[in-house]
């Protein structure tokens, strides 16, 4: 395991300057004796691939990693590792980071926005608003209703307790299955038709591995109430995109909050854009104004414990894909 004092940090995203100059701020601010450096374009990481000692990366591309030769840490801007992995060309040297935790405060919040918005049946509000059309319409309840958590990690554990306070009684899966506060009833991944079933609100916080994806298809669709709703706030390729829009047609299902979807941004000719009771959001439930600062905290951390050769905080088990 390589050790010794690193020198310089470089950040690639993918995105505008000015977000570049955001995501670096906090670092330099962080680690004043160092060099943070800031790739706003593919081209650059490509060409400069060789000099990187340790990577904050959001989106890294694929097939670049035979020539990191220097290359020490990855951390991961976001949770989910699926844009990295599997990565047959990394060196298994590398170690790999994720910002697991970060997330909690704000996509609790977001989840219960989008339960909430579904269940008062806000899309239709916001419809008849636009018609100019005064139409009283029926809604649900919050409290007394089943909220189930498809992977109960740390976002679902947050969402957990707030939903509890508000009365609902809250179920979910986990890889390894142990009490959860608030949590009445927690299964492994062989309880999701039981979850699905149960559940009045389902909300998807999956890792997307070669496991998971697509598993949320037509078929467990189905098994969903027909007055339930499904919230994902995991990975797009969870969801079957397709079955969920004959879904919510059919009247199967009866709305859904998509914050993530298999193609970002969302196509223009997507029939997602146009569904009943349906809310899409531009893959922005995780960020927040101190989204950077908490995602630094571990960052800086984890470039001291490279340089001492010490475990990871949120590192990354390559074989599993989280």
């Amino acid at each position: 395991m390589s050790t010794g004092r690193i020198e310089k940090l470089h950040v690639f995203h993918g995105f505008s300057s000015e977000l570049g100059d955001a995501l670096a701020r906090p670092l330099r601010a962080a680690l004043p004796d160092r060099e943070v450096v800031v790739w706003n374009r593919e081209e650059e990481l490509r060409a400069g691939i060789g000099a990187i000692e340790v990577l904050l990366a959001f989106r890294p591309p694929r097939g670049i990693w035979a020539g990191a030769t220097r290359l020490r840490l990855i951390q991961m801007m976001g949770a989910g590792v699926d844009s990295l992995l599997p990565a047959p060309d990394l060196p298994a040297r590398v170690r790999i980071a994720n910002a697991r935790g970060v997330h909690g405060p704000h996509m609790s919040e977001w989840a219960l926005a989008m339960i909430f918005a579904l269940a008062k049946r806000i899309p239709r509000a916001l419809e008849q608003k636009q018609a100019h059309l005064w139409k009283p319409y029926g809604f649900d309840p919050i409290a007394g209703r089943t909220l189930g958590i498809l992977g109960l990690g740390a976002i679902g554990e947050a969402i957990a307790v707030k939903a509890a306070l508000l009365g609902m009684r809250v179920i979910g899966t986990q890889r390894a299955p142990k009490s959860v506060p608030h949590v009445e009833l927690v299964l492994g991944s062989e309880g999701t038709e039981r979850v699905l079933r149960e559940s009045d609100v389902a909300v998807v916080l999956l890792p997307l591995t070669p496991e998971t994806r697509g598993s949320i298809g037509a078929r467990e669709l189905a098994f969903m109430k027909p007055s339930a709703t499904l919230v994902n706030l995991a990975r797009g390729g969870i969801v079957d995109e397709a079955a969920l829009a004959d879904a919510l047609r059919a009247g199967r299902l009866a709305g859904a909050a998509l914050d993530v979807f298999e193609r970002e941004p969302l196509p223009a000719d997507s029939p997602l854009w146009d569904l009943p009771n349906t809310i899409l959001t531009p893959h922005i439930a995780g960020l927040g104004p101190a989204y950077m600062e908490r995602l630094t905290e571990i960052a800086v951390e984890n470039v001291a414990r490279v340089e001492g050769g010490l475990p990871l905080r949120n590192e990354v088990d390559r074989a599993r894909g989280y």
